[in-house]
């Protein structure tokens, strides 16, 4: 960053403003967002945009936290660092950032004029100086943190629920199985038939009976 300091063809202008970030690790990455669209243009990624008003932070949902998680990962400081992000106590004068302007550039050395992420193209339009102090506050604890709740919260939806086997409490009692109507009649039949041969059997009986009285 000190080649940056001795370049005479860099003309530059400080823009940053102070901001009051909510302490809370949702706020601190919709505030890193926040710097991510100042630096390069968001203006046509509203997905993205929803993500920096971090004065409401408290209106995400669950999901829309986790999205904004997997947001900050595509907009990592791996990405953007050396091209729209610089690490610099110098130029951060007495703040952990700032933003500056570069109104002109002869020799592309350290800003970038368009960056590629996730496969587009997007147009630098300021750079960002930032201390460790602010990307630690700002992206890697938040992001930690954050990660590391989510993955607490599937592990346990995980260990919470599991596939139900239904099994009654409710023991009904236990009767014959009803005769369908087709072996009803069948029996009904048998029934007749047997009463008839048990009172013919009667009748021979009683005719012997007679004869050898």
């Amino acid at each position: 960053m000190a080649a940056f300091l001795q370049q005479t063809e860099f003309e530059i202008e400080r823009t940053g403003v102070t901001a009051s970030v909510p302490n809370n690790d949702v706020a601190r990455l919709m505030y890193y967002m926040k710097c991510v669209c100042t630096a390069i243009d968001c203006n046509q990624d509203p997905e993205i945009q929803r993500f920096t008003n971090y004065h409401n932070w408290s209106y995400l949902s669950f999901d829309e936290r986790k999205a904004l998680v997997v947001g900050c990962y595509t907009f990592s400081p791996d990405i953007l660092e050396n091209k729209v992000f610089f690490h610099s106590n110098v130029l951060c004068v007495d703040s952990l950032n700032e933003f500056y302007t570069v109104s002109q550039v002869r020799h592309q050395i350290l800003a970038a004029e368009s960056i590629i992420i996730a496969g587009r193209a997007r147009q630098v339009n300021k750079i960002m100086t930032y201390k460790m102090e602010w990307m630690r506050e700002y992206y890697f604890e938040p992001i930690q943190r954050l990660a590391s709740r989510f993955t607490a919260a599937s592990e346990r939806t995980a260990l919470v629920y599991q596939p139900t086997v239904y099994q009654p409490t409710y023991v009904p009692v236990v009767v014959g199985q009803p005769i369908r109507q087709g072996s009803s009649l069948k029996a009904k039949h048998y029934i007749c038939g047997g009463v008839i041969i048990v009172i013919i059997i009667i009748i021979i009986i009683s005719s012997f009976t007679r004869l050898f009285s």
